[in-house]
């Protein structure tokens, strides 16, 4: 009888199994339980495991690191970060969530390679090839190349990994994208731009300058700086829910901002206006001043005087120069050649949980959508996941790559404790 590794046998618990010619049947509530027992058992094996760890600096000054476990099964997981503030040094990644999952990865034997990126801000290109250099640099190191290649990126290293699975699905196995921008980066960047210019209609004067033309500010909400922009901006929405004319669920719904909850609404608000304050200033620099936005054809509905609203508005007009950048950092093809499995929060306010929608219609124009399983998790916030959900993603996709069992897709919220 064949035996399965442990993250496989964790996803499969409690599938159903028909015919020998049909597929395996996963029922996704036990697979929500069972990926819970998963990553107790995967981090609870994780300091008992020997590993050796590489560190070194690319040409182009990105860092990398390579985790190799004594006990690897021949397979390597390439880890793409998300967007890092362009005031940051150049560091690797490190948040908490990262640090569990790449254990748990190197306890059940994968090894794990991710990079700093040579720059930090909109750095989808320093992105893509930095993250393709690592199997280099992991053959390097490790002296042999693995047997398969997975791919995992968050943010906006989502939009880094589908591009490297689109562009180059020989170099790799699988792709988990997760809370990305699927959609393609001019939808995003103009779903941040209509945050601001809809904020700036109906908080005039909060923000210095315009869309394009902001100064580099502290961004900071709940800090002890009562100037701080980040802590201004928040004033000014939790006011504009006592108004009698309701400026802050105005401009929500203008927006199309998904939120249950008054607190949804001022922190999905907050979050997407602090993206454009701190990285409107880097993008336009690696579009060499070009304007990546146009909304001069929308028409924005949802508030109290839509005719208004759309007569005072700014509008800004976009550029083939801006536009060409975003289409090359990256407007995703749906041409899904390797399997592959998204994971996104329902109520993503600074992602929104539409990008997904998009790229199932990619998919599909390109009659690709076989290799696709779109995975939601029904929750507030961006990348707010589960540890036992991100693995139950994980899971099934190694599945699927090793074994040709497809996994569910749909809804994989883990059960409140």
């Amino acid at each position: 009888m064949q035996s399965f590794p442990l993250y496989i046998v964790g996803a499969f618990a409690g599938a159903e199994l028909h015919a020998p010619t049909e597929a395996l049947v996963i029922r996704p509530a036990s697979i929500r339980l069972n990926a819970l027992l998963l990553f107790s058992l995967l981090v609870s094996f994780a300091t008992a495991r020997a590993q050796t760890v590489f560190n070194g600096t690319a040409d182009d000054g990105s860092l990398y690191q390579i985790v190799l476990p004594t006990n690897w099964n021949h397979q390597l997981v390439l880890y793409a970060h998300g967007i890092v503030d362009p005031e940051a040094p150049i560091a690797l990644p490190s948040d908490a969530g990262f640090l569990d999952f790449r254990d748990a990865l190197v306890a059940e034997g994968f090894a794990v390679a991710y990079s700093s990126y040579a720059a930090n801000g909109f750095a989808i290109q320093e992105g893509i090839r930095d993250t393709d250099l690592l199997r280099g640099q992991f053959a390097k190191a490790a002296g042999t190349t693995p047997a398969k290649t997975f791919l995992v990126g968050v943010s906006l290293g989502s939009a880094v990994v589908i591009n490297l699975a689109e562009r180059s699905p020989q170099n790799y196995s699988g792709d988990l994208p997760m809370c990305g921008l699927l959609g393609g980066s001019p939808l995003e960047v103009e779903y941040v731009g209509n945050a601001r210019v809809l904020f700036d209609y109906f908080f005039p004067g909060v923000i210095p300058g315009t869309l394009l033309h902001t100064p580099l500010l502290s961004y900071d909400p709940g800090s002890s700086d009562t100037t701080d922009l980040g802590n201004v901006v928040y004033g000014k929405l939790v006011g504009g829910l006592l108004s009698p004319t309701l400026p802050t669920l105005q401009l929500a719904d203008a927006l199309g901002l998904e939120a249950t909850s008054p607190t949804e609404v001022v922190t999905g608000l907050l979050e997407v206006l602090g993206f454009d304050v701190r990285y409107v200033n880097d993008l336009l620099a690696r579009t060499n001043q070009a304007s990546p936005y146009d909304n001069r054809f929308i028409w924005y509905q949802g508030s109290l005087n839509d005719k208004a609203l759309n007569a005072e508005v700014e509008r800004v007009s976009g550029t083939l120069e801006g536009f060409d950048y975003l289409l090359r950092y990256y407007q995703p093809t749906g041409r899904v050649q390797i399997p592959t499995v998204t994971l996104h929060t329902t109520r993503d306010p600074l992602v929104p949980y539409w990008h997904e929608a998009v790229y199932r219609l990619l998919a599909t124009e390109q009659h690709r959508e076989g290799l696709l399983v779109q995975q939601s998790v029904d929750r507030f916030g961006h990348c707010a996941f589960e540890d036992s959900e991100v693995a139950h993603a994980f899971a099934g996709l190694a599945g699927w790559v090793d074994y040709g069992v497809k996994p569910a897709g749909g809804d994989v919220t883990a059960p409140a404790p």
